[in-house]
């Protein structure tokens, strides 16, 4: 999952609908001079947020519906791309588990009075631009595999200790198990692809 898919809209969206207090988001802070309020967009997943931010409810609503914005981006490309019968069975599921959990984000974000980022402004995989047939699938298994090792890691031992409300703590909870699921399936298409 691209848990990390930083962009300043999901800034901007964080600080919005939470009030005073939340700038600090789970978000790279730029070198730039306006770092307090500047957030660095980065394709990668949310295993390397920094440790020192500060996250909350809002924060973590955000970067789990923008990545699962960027699993259905990426899984659609791929149903579209991919040559393997495995892949493509691979990014269906995906496709529809992560377009189910974003629909699970957007009702716990209007319960919380949360604001979501907007789904035009999440950015392609780099690791997939340009890449065509067996490269494409080989690229698109090994992301999957990457991240959702990354973002299972993440959600146990940092998202879930962070998140205040019992709603989307359950939430990230019910989520680990899909997230392991993936990564089996997308373990088992890689070795399908090496034979």
């Amino acid at each position: 999952m691209k848990w990390q898919i930083l962009i300043p809209a999901v800034a901007l969206a964080a600080a919005c609908s939470g009030g005073e207090g939340n700038r600090d988001t789970a978000y790279r802070q730029t070198d730039s001079a306006a770092a307090d309020t500047t957030m660095a967009a980065t394709p990668d997943t949310m295993a390397h947020a920094p440790a020192a931010a500060v996250l909350n409810d809002s924060s973590i609503v955000a970067e789990l519906a923008t990545a699962d914005m960027a699993e259905v981006q990426q899984a659609r490309t791929a149903l579209k791309e991919a040559k393997s019968a495995a892949v493509k069975t691979l990014a269906q599921r995906l496709e529809t588990d992560h377009a189910a959990h974003l629909k699970q984000m957007r009702t716990l974000a209007s319960k919380l009075k949360l604001t979501l980022p907007d789904s035009s402004s999440v950015p392609a995989a780099p690791e997939l631009a340009g890449k065509t047939g067996a490269a494409f699938d080989s690229a698109f298994v090994q992301h999957a595999i990457d991240d959702h090792q990354k973002d299972i890691d993440k959600l146990q031992n940092t998202l879930l200790p962070a998140a205040q409300s019992a709603d989307l703590k359950s939430l990230i909870r019910t989520t680990v198990p899909k997230l392991q699921a993936h990564l089996a399936l997308a373990q088992t298409t890689e070795r399908k692809l090496g034979s």
